[in-house]
């Protein structure tokens, strides 16, 4: 895996959501909160299952932006214009930013949830993205406050 691509992908994803939302903003508390709790649920119930549970609480739509988006920064633009409450997108947002940096390090090749889900089921991509969790968790904290 390309770490600094990975480092580089998370970075503009986080700048992204502190410069449009605020570092201490509602919206990105929420993201914040995501990327702290989602990691473990990733442990304990799988990736797949984590990614269907971000999707059931916004929607499979918006999280599938992130596979459809080049940049980070519309990804969340894209999801932002939507009509969905805060807490939805704060989940679409951490769903999306996940197959976004997903799909630029060709862990997934697909460009719909479904296929996506199908590619991210082998222990192998497991283990790639558990690196995606952490490094996003990290950052998360490091530049969103409480």
């Amino acid at each position: 895996m390309d770490e600094e691509l990975l480092i580089k992908s998370v970075l503009e994803c986080i700048n992204h959501i502190t410069s449009k939302y605020g570092p201490s903003s509602d919206i990105a508390k929420k993201v914040r909160a995501r990327a702290r709790s989602m990691p473990e649920y990733s442990f304990t119930r799988g990736l797949v299952y984590t990614l269907v549970f971000v999707a059931s609480k916004s929607s499979k739509d918006l999280v599938e932006i992130g596979l459809k988006e080049q940049r980070c920064e519309d990804v969340i633009n894209k999801i932002e214009e939507s009509k969905a409450s805060s807490e939805e997108k704060s989940y679409a947002i951490y769903g999306a930013i996940l197959l976004h940096i997903a799909r630029k390090l060709n862990i997934v090749k697909e460009d719909k949830f479904e296929e996506a889900v199908r590619d991210l089921r082998s222990p192998a991509t497991e283990v790639k993205m558990w690196y995606v969790l952490d490094w996003l968790k990290r950052f998360a904290e490091a530049y969103i406050y409480e």
